[in-house]
């Protein structure tokens, strides 16, 4: 394989432009004889047809990568493969349990990212699985978060906390089961954290919202409001609606004797 086309292709991904990263990354795996550096770059697509929101084509090219992998006799003499090997298989199975946290089917993904991390967890002490146990972590912390198992989710985010990725995400998941425990001065500081570091949007508004809720149980309430309003600017009608936004707005705004504001809030809550 081309590695320097490889990496120019990763820095076309990792500057935002995926479809012209993807096309190089098909031309690359035309190229490519060896079995398993073809399947990494065809896992590479699949990565980015996964990120564009195209499940099924993510999908066809895991598939495709994974014939590529040649079975071994032994299953369970993991040692005795190729580390390469090794690697993609790992990567071919935490992208397959990814692609379902991307489409909301978090519960089975979880499942996923649990067996993977039990079938290959003496792998996953070496150095060069690091990178791949800390995205299966991060996740499973993110998942058992959002299923409200917060309990469950906060060993694995405090680990987490050490990681060198998705720092912004570790903190607003944190925050977000402070919040939970009602430990509201360490969810302000997580969630304060998370917005300084930069999310994107999906968890902006929800950092937003859930740092306006630990503001107003602890009785800051201008605080409240900015974060409510800044988190109602971001979010979608259909959060707006679920997180009851406008009538934390209302209840915000009467607490600071803003009668007008507070019956503003009121009719939108009405009427969302």
């Amino acid at each position: 394989m081309d590695n320097r086309r490889f990496l120019k292709a990763c820095e076309l991904r990792d500057t935002g432009n995926l479809r012209e990263a993807l096309a190089e990354f098909y031309r690359i795996a035309e190229d490519t004889e060896d079995p398993i550096d073809k399947g990494g770059v065809l896992l590479n697509a699949g990565a980015i047809h996964q990120a564009l929101g195209q499940y099924d084509q993510a999908r066809e090219q895991l598939s495709a990568a994974r014939r590529l992998v040649p079975q071994s006799e032994d299953s369970h003499n993991e040692s005795s493969r190729d580390e390469r090997l090794l690697q993609l298989e790992v990567r071919l199975g935490f992208e397959d349990a990814d692609i379902l946290s991307f489409e909301g089917k978090i519960e089975e993904a979880l499942v996923k990212f649990d067996l993977l991390l039990k079938k290959h967890g003496s792998e996953m002490q070496d150095p060069e699985f690091r990178e791949i146990y800390e995205m299966i972590q991060s996740r499973r912390g993110f998942i058992l978060a959002d299923l409200g198992r917060c309990r469950e989710a906060l060993p694995i985010l405090k680990e987490a906390e050490s990681f060198e990725a998705r720092k912004a995400e570790v903190r607003f998941y944190l925050g977000h089961c402070y919040l939970a425990d009602h430990e509201y001065s360490m969810a302000k500081g997580k969630l304060v954290e998370a917005l300084k570091i930069g999310l994107y949007r999906r968890l902006e508004y929800r950092a937003h919202h859930e740092l306006g809720i630990v503001y107003y149980r602890l009785k800051e309430y201008a605080q409240a409001k900015l974060e409510f309003v800044k988190g109602a600017e971001k979010a979608d009608a259909e959060y707006i609606q679920q997180a009851q936004i406008w009538k934390w707005l209302e209840n915000t705004s009467r607490s600071l004797g803003l009668k007008d504001e507070a019956d503003r809030y009121s009719k939108l809550a009405m009427h969302s």
